[in-house]
């Protein structure tokens, strides 16, 4: 009797270990296979997660763009402002600033002068200086047209010609290229140098040339008596 009880315990226990395993493996497969549900709010924050990740690292990269964007056109702004400084005047252009005619010629080249190829020198000026003019005293340029291109000194209507070709329009005195023709303009132009003060209405050159001279000796004469002199 002793040893049917033991054989039947024996099973009983068994029994109850397999039944034991069985619904072990059940749940743990049943949870393996159990469908993955989000609530509303996970599904919200994950949403938001991705919207903020693309976001951060978009307006990170556009930020590094701009910037190095700016910097290439500040730098580009920076070169072409080189550039334009590096830029030097072909003709050195003088003109009697006094001259009605004159100043109508020569705000029409200003007009025109967009590459700043041409410098324009005022021989009414009362700072102007021959230094600074290949050696052109007031009396000489006053007497005729001159300009300095490219260091060499012109005048008649070759100054003309030089202009005109700097801001575009050389086809102007294109007739110049024919020796006669220049010669002819050049004669043309002397008369007209010569007379142009009585022309538009001034004292002739001399007495121009003269009250330039007082006006000069005044200035010393002033600055060396302090403001006493009676010339």
């Amino acid at each position: 009797m002793s040893m049917m009880r033991h054989a039947l315990l024996g099973r009983m226990a068994a029994a109850t270990m397999k039944s034991s395993a069985r619904s072990t493996f059940s749940s743990s497969s049943s949870s393996s296979r159990r469908p993955v549900f989000f609530s509303s709010s996970s599904f919200k924050n994950t949403n938001a997660c991705r919207r903020r990740l693309p976001k951060t690292s978009s307006s990170f990269s556009f930020a590094t763009t701009s910037t190095s964007f700016s910097s290439s056109s500040s730098s580009q702004r920076e070169e072409e402002f080189k550039k334009r400084k590096q830029i030097k005047y072909d003709l050195k252009l003088l003109f009697d600033g006094e001259c009605p005619l004159c100043v109508k010629e020569v705000n029409f080249l200003k007009s025109r002068n967009e590459k700043g190829l041409i410098a324009f020198v005022d021989l009414a000026d009362p700072l102007y200086s021959s230094e600074e003019n290949s050696g052109i005293s007031y009396e000489t340029g006053m007497a005729t047209i001159h300009g300095v291109y490219k260091g060499n000194v012109m005048t008649g209507v070759e100054v003309f010609e030089k202009a005109y070709s700097c801001v575009g329009l050389g086809w102007v005195y294109s007739f110049t290229k024919v020796p006669a023709l220049l010669t002819a303009a050049n004669k043309v132009y002397d008369v007209w140098a010569k007379y142009r003060l009585e022309i538009t209405g001034r004292p002739s050159l001399g007495d121009v040339l003269k009250a330039r001279r007082m006006r000069t000796e005044e200035k010393t004469c002033a600055e060396a008596t302090e403001g006493e002199c009676n010339i």
